[in-house]
């Protein structure tokens, strides 16, 4: 299986293989070899050569987004299945396209004005998630059709921020 996860530090490509019982996964060419334990639903025991790390998932990854928490410390990740992933050029620039919360935070700004014409690539409003800022950015040129959110409003992850036609 191969998957592109983003977080907040970055897009990283996963692919993972069952191996001797165990999983071989490899994150951006590097190779780790894991066992896996699920004591309960949504909780992971990862063995990781002499550590022992215990993860708590929640979200749904076949919808798109997952926090994963180790160690007190939570990862708010968007997880795209690569097979289903369509090609810039196949995306098409008809239609409306929706822009959505990869994970929660707070709008800090908005760099657009509804009516607008945006580019592709253009950043719409930028959205602050674990004391990083993240510009949300238009997927089409466009217009600017609608936005439904304002500075300083906290919104959760795939949570609708505004719309390109």
């Amino acid at each position: 299986m191969k998957v592109e996860i983003e977080s907040e530090t970055g897009r990283h490509v996963v692919e993972i293989e069952e191996r001797d019982g165990g999983l071989l996964a490899q994150v951006d060419g590097r190779s780790y070899e894991l066992r896996i334990f699920t004591p309960e639903p949504g909780v992971y025991t990862l063995l990781f050569g002499p550590q022992v790390i215990e993860a708590r998932v929640e979200g749904n990854a076949q919808a798109g987004f997952v926090t994963v928490t180790v160690r007190e410390r939570a990862w708010h990740l968007r997880v795209r299945d690569r097979r289903y992933r369509r090609r810039a050029s196949e995306a098409g620039s008809e239609g409306r396209v929706a822009l959505t919360a990869r994970m929660p935070g707070k709008v800090v700004r908005l760099l657009a004005e509804v009516g607008s014409s945006v580019r592709a690539g253009q950043g719409i409003l930028v959205l602050e998630a674990m004391k990083m800022q993240n510009e949300v950015r238009a997927p089409k040129s466009g217009r600017l059709a609608e936005v439904y959110v304002r500075e300083g409003q906290t919104v959760g992850a795939g949570e609708l921020l505004a719309v390109i036609e």
